[in-house]
């Protein structure tokens, strides 16, 4: 395949992905269809399905693409960075990002993920491993505070975990769809919040 022709598939997959994202966002999984897809993108179906081979197929892409970005965002923390450096720098990234639309869009897809795979079990596998990329990325940055001392040794490393994703995926609920107003004093507090709990000393 030529570096043109690269290049066309390339940007082609890519609008539809973008495209079928805004509608997830929107409408939601089930009231989309490959038909909105097609007019949206301005691909032809033929030319959907030579990407993807179903609905499914492109919707799980784009979680995929999600978590990558997300997960991105801890691999390009500086080495020279301290551990709670690197854990305000997630939170602060993850819920400031909130104030755009375009991470208020990405938050609705979210949620929209979890629906969908509370009603189809056999994507639940999904969600399992989801899940357990933030688990180690962030568990990683806890332990390493803990090792070189500036988080306290006690830690539950797991709930904390738990705690912190939960919370900040709470926050972007009431943000993105509920549409109640998250500020900058929220984001703020509730670092607060996490530091208290495990930086020692404090």
């Amino acid at each position: 395949m030529s570096k043109i022709s690269k290049e066309s598939t390339g940007a082609k997959k890519k609008k539809i992905i973008q495209h079928a994202f805004d509608l997830f966002a929107e409408k939601g999984y089930s009231e989309t269809s490959i038909d909105d897809i097609v007019k949206a993108s301005g691909v032809s179906k033929g030319g959907i399905y030579y990407y993807f081979n179903s609905k499914e197929e492109i919707f799980l892409e784009i979680a995929k693409n999600r978590l990558e970005e997300r997960r991105d965002l801890i691999k390009n923390i500086p080495n020279t960075v301290s551990n709670r450096e690197k854990l305000i720098n997630y939170i602060h990234w993850t819920l400031t990002g909130l104030f755009e639309e375009k991470i208020q869009k990405m938050s609705r897809f979210t949620f929209e993920f979890w629906s969908v795979l509370a009603r189809n079990p056999n994507m639940s596998d999904k969600a399992k491993e989801r899940y357990k990329l933030f688990y180690d990325d962030l568990a990683e940055i806890l332990q390493q505070g803990i090792d070189c001392g500036e988080f306290e040794k006690d830690i539950d490393i797991s709930s904390m975990v738990y705690i912190i994703l939960s919370t900040m995926d709470g926050i972007g609920y009431m943000n993105s769809v509920m549409k109640i107003t998250i500020t900058h004093d929220v984001v703020e507090n509730y670092i607060d919040i996490i530091l208290r709990k495990i930086s020692k000393g404090d």
